[in-house]
């Protein structure tokens, strides 16, 4: 285990890595109140060694974002999503030749959820404690057992991931699983660029048109101050406080005190601008947006529901692929309700899954 606090350090090893089969990679971070995810450590065993790195000591080099970004060195993580956000908010890299141990395991059992603990313990019998999990990795310095800990996020994936490679590679939706890898950077990407849609917010049904308007001036102002002050979108107002907000329209901080249950740091810091953007917009003379349907009220949802997952069990079976794998019942609520809406698909409408749905979906003229 090697601890790495120097550029130059991890600059001499790095160039190594370009000639290797695999890396096994693994991140600590920290999100509870910031909009970007903090790098606190990543986790990079070789084969030989695992290599701490201390991102606040190091900065991501050249060599290092060739290594991440070549397809021919397999990167093998677990449960990568936040991993990939997080080296891309932070190091900027986008990773490729990604093989995820969970998304393997899940096009093998069907299993889209299982932890590197459980993993760990059925395929090599061994225990690894979880107990560091949410432990403070900004803090510096970090504890032997944190350490110890964070090393083994990564001692086992090699050998978890020959085992499940060796499975998956003679199965007929081994290509899905490579698209699925491929994709994932991806979508990480983009959850991190792509602005949040103020039709999916909570009770924006509630709004008739003329509120809708304003509260999607509200909603954009949200989503830019979050970036900017890097914090969570909740921790600056929740959005069912958003609606109450554009269907009142305040004037004074005392009437917002009196509307809205918010932390009074936030009234604080954004009282006065919440006023300054009803006046604004009550000068423009806004033009009234679509109301947004509410799930309930939508004649005919179930049966759109029941049509989707016929067609999802129909080329799950065919594909030898899980269902929940494949489309989950939320997401098919999700297709359903943009379907019959004819507004914006999910993210997860895309790729491989777009491709074996999409000709189904249309012989029923749901798409």
């Amino acid at each position: 285990m090697v601890f790495v606090n120097s550029s130059a350090e991890l600059e001499e090893v790095v160039r190594e890595w370009l000639k290797l089969e695999w890396l096994a990679v693994d991140t600590e971070f920290e999100r509870r109140t910031t909009f970007y995810a903090k790098l606190a450590l990543v986790q990079i065993y070789d084969g030989q060694n695992i290599y701490l790195i201390d991102p606040f000591e190091v900065d991501c080099p050249r060599e290092l974002k060739k290594v991440f970004e070549s397809p021919s060195v397999i990167k093998i993580f677990h449960s990568s999503k936040e991993d990939l956000e997080v080296l891309y908010t932070a190091w900027n890299c986008r990773i490729q030749g990604l093989f995820d141990t969970q998304v393997a395991n899940s096009f093998l059992t069907g299993e889209i959820s299982l932890g590197y603990a459980k993993i760990t313990e059925i395929v090599t019998g061994i225990f690894v404690d979880k107990q560091e999990t949410t432990s403070d990795w900004v803090k510096r310095p970090l504890g032997e057992k944190q350490l110890d800990y964070a090393a083994k996020d990564v001692l086992y994936l090699p050998e978890i991931y020959q085992i499940l490679k060796n499975k998956i590679t003679d199965k007929n939706y081994y290509q899905y699983f490579q698209v699925e890898c491929q994709e994932y950077t991806q979508q990480a990407i983009e959850r991190v660029e792509s602005f949040a849609d103020y039709r999916e917010a909570k009770d924006a049904w509630r709004l008739n048109g003329k509120d809708l308007s304003l509260f999607q001036v509200l909603f954009d102002w949200r989503e830019l101050t979050a970036r900017a002050d890097n914090r969570t979108r909740n921790h600056i107002i929740k959005e069912p406080e958003l609606v109450e907000l554009a269907e009142v329209k305040p004037v004074s901080v005392e009437q917002i005190k009196q509307l809205l249950h918010l932390h009074p740091r936030s009234i604080r810091l954004y009282a006065a601008t919440w006023i300054a953007i009803i006046e604004k917009w009550q000068q423009a003379e806004p033009i009234e947006l679509i109301p947004i349907l509410n799930p309930r009220d939508i004649s005919g949802l179930k049966k759109v529901i029941d049509q989707i997952s016929k067609i999802v069990d129909r080329v799950a079976d065919e594909k030898k692929i899980a269902k929940t794998l494949l489309f989950s019942k939320r997401l098919i609520r999700k297709l359903a309700f943009s379907t019959a809406t004819k507004s914006k698909m999910p993210m997860q409408w895309s790729g491989w899954r777009k491709n074996l749905l999409a000709a189904y979906l249309k012989a029923e003229d749901l798409i």
